[in-house]
Parts: structure tokens; sequence; C-alpha cells
């Protein structure tokens, strides 16, 4: 009997131990696979419900211009701000995996590490004008 109290009062304990983890603890060192890509295109797609990568030339050029950098997660259909660009400017346009924090409040990703899957190419072209 008072191996089995132990063990539940063990168990209780560490049920509470969990419960006191830090806000955010659970998106600590997540994986996600995306593009990256500007906010101003990726905002425009993501509001017709397309998640998929933009034309990097174009990317690149906004970013460089000043717009915020931003990870399309095609796996969770959102678009997450890059909380430290400085960490993916260099794959503007690719297919990366990422793992970093995810401050879903704020939908802000902190990336810790950053992998280049595929590397980004147009993958759509400006409507031709009509004559």
């Amino acid at each position: 009997m008072r191996a089995a109290a132990g063990t539940i009062l063990m168990i209780a304990c560490l049920a509470l131990g969990l419960g006191m983890a830090p806000p955010g603890a659970g998106a600590q060192g997540q994986a996600l696979r995306g593009w990256l890509s500007d906010e101003q295109c990726a905002r425009i797609r993501a509001t017709s419900g397309v998640y998929t990568g933009t034309n990097p030339d174009c990317a690149k050029k906004c970013v460089a211009k000043g717009v915020k950098v931003v990870l399309i997660a095609t796996d969770q259909k959102e678009v997450l701000n890059i909380a430290n660009p400085e960490a993916a400017k260099k794959n503007i346009g690719d297919y990366v995996e990422v793992t970093g924090n995810i401050d879903q409040k704020t939908k802000t990703l902190h990336i810790d590490s950053l992998k280049m899957l595929t590397r980004g190419r147009a993958t759509y072209s400006p409507p031709q004008s009509k004559k």
C-alpha cells in the first residue's frame, strides 16, 4: 500500500511540474518546412488560399527595399513573421527547413537553424497585358 501511495505522489509531482512549464515551451525547437518570402507577396497569396513559393527574384527585391521576411509554412497553411531576418536573408525564395521558437500569439518565428532544401525558382509570371 505504501509503494502505491509513493507512486501516486510521484506521478502527481510530475504532473504539477509539467503544468508549470514556461509559456510557449511547447513551441520550442519546432521544425517547419516552407518558403522564405517577402511579406507583401506571401500575404496576398495566402489571402487567396495559396501557400506556395513566390517568385524569388521579386521577393529578394522587395526584401532589399525593406519589406519583412516571412516563412510560408506550407503544411500549416500560415505565414509566419521572422523575428531574426538576418538568419534567413540569403535564402529568400528557397524552400527550407527551419527549427526555432514560434510565438503563436504574434505568429512570429525565431530561427535557430535553417537548412536549404530546394533552391527557389519563378513559379508564376505576371499576367500578360491585353492588346
